[in-house]
């Protein structure tokens, strides 16, 4: 092994071991952004602002010692609208900093690869997933039966979505056709040099493409199973949100662009207006012009079943968000689970931290 194969398996190990502790979320996310902070306050400052440097001076250090202190990455300081706030209202939030911290005191670390491997996932929950999906992986040896499969999927489903075996926040997630390669021997070296998912396309139902046609709008569903009266299983709902596309992008992802808001878990009607990660609300969307507001998700009751299935088929797991889209003749279907799902959308729409209220969760699981 290489030097810097030698350095990536350490550095991968060291991330395995500290990723969920808050001290090594805070730090990371220093070393890696302390010299972009100042973008972060262009981004959200007026030129007026900018021009005053003592304030800039003093919105930078309160930045860092919130980061620090709150764990509150230095764009959820202006998103969650931590300026000028006390810190009964900093600390009511789950922030970045601090949001994997939660996971183990919730789930089984059995159960983590499961569900963050796409294709782990999809083979668990196949009958949710209603689609045909194959992995490359780049570890496997290249056979004349493995591209073989791919030629099967592809003769059945030419244009398709390609996803990182492991990927967050919509990273790596692009359209594809075969019709883009000069041989299928060519497209699966590229994809067996990185290891990918390969999915059908979801066809999405009206109910959902009114929002916005050009991408599979998803409702993103965080389960959490408490102990009920009776002393059995009982799933609830933590919040629940509607992921809408923008633009041309066939991707919904609130973290690629996309809009978010909240859904009441027992109507299935959107209750709120509209928010992005720049900070913007709308009250409509910007292209459709459909009001966010008031907005029924269709067929409300059967998501609602399919991840109270879904979120008892993983024991000692009490924890999860779960990604659903609306098929044109399938009604709805998984997407993807995420045993550590971000938070910060159902909080920054209306500006709530939801600390206390997971804390009153975990104390029943």
């Amino acid at each position: 092994m290489g030097y810097s194969n030698l350095f990536r398996s350490i550095r991968r190990r060291f991330y395995r071991r500290n990723r969920f502790k808050t001290w090594y979320r805070k730090a990371s996310y220093y070393q890696r952004k302390k010299d972009k902070i100042d973008d972060y306050i262009k981004a959200f400052r007026s030129p007026e602002q900018l021009a005053d440097k003592r304030y800039v001076r003093s919105l930078r250090r309160d930045m860092i010692c919130s980061l620090f202190k709150y764990g509150s990455y230095f764009n959820e300081y202006f998103l969650f609208g931590f300026e000028g706030r006390d810190s009964e209202y900093r600390s009511s939030f789950i922030t970045e900093g601090i949001r994997m911290s939660f996971y183990p005191r919730m789930n089984s670390p059995k159960n983590t690869n499961m569900l963050e491997n796409k294709y782990l996932t999809y083979k668990k929950f196949r009958d949710m997933f209603k689609r045909e999906i194959i992995c490359i992986r780049s570890r496997d040896e290249i056979t004349e039966d493995a591209v073989q499969v791919l030629r099967d999927f592809t003769l059945r489903h030419p244009h398709y979505i390609v996803k990182p075996v492991y990927a967050a926040f919509g990273k790596g997630v692009h359209l594809d056709s075969i019709c883009n390669y000069a041989s299928l021997e060519e497209a699966y070296e590229s994809y067996h040099e990185s290891g990918v998912v390969i999915e059908e396309l979801i066809v999405q139902g009206d109910g959902m493409a009114a929002l916005h046609p050009p991408s599979v709008n998803t409702l993103r569903i965080p389960t959490a199973v408490i102990k009920g009266e009776d002393g059995g299983a009982e799933v609830r709902l933590f919040n629940p949100t509607v992921r809408i596309g923008m633009g041309g992008s066939i991707i919904d992802n609130f973290s690629a662009g996309g809009i978010s808001a909240l859904i009441d878990p027992d109507t299935g009607r959107i209750f709120t207006d509209g928010a992005d990660k720049k900070g913007r609300h709308y009250e409509l969307h910007p292209d459709t012009g459909v009001r966010f507001k008031g907005f029924q998700i269709p067929r409300w009751d059967e998501a609602v079943a399919m991840v109270k299935e879904a979120a008892l088929m993983v024991p000692g797991n009490h924890y999860c968000g779960w990604d659903l889209a609306f098929t044109k003749d399938r009604g709805w279907c998984m997407v993807e689970a995420n045993c550590t799902a971000q938070m910060g959308g159902m909080q920054l729409v209306t500006r709530t931290g939801r600390r206390q209220e997971l804390e009153n969760l975990i104390s029943k699981m």
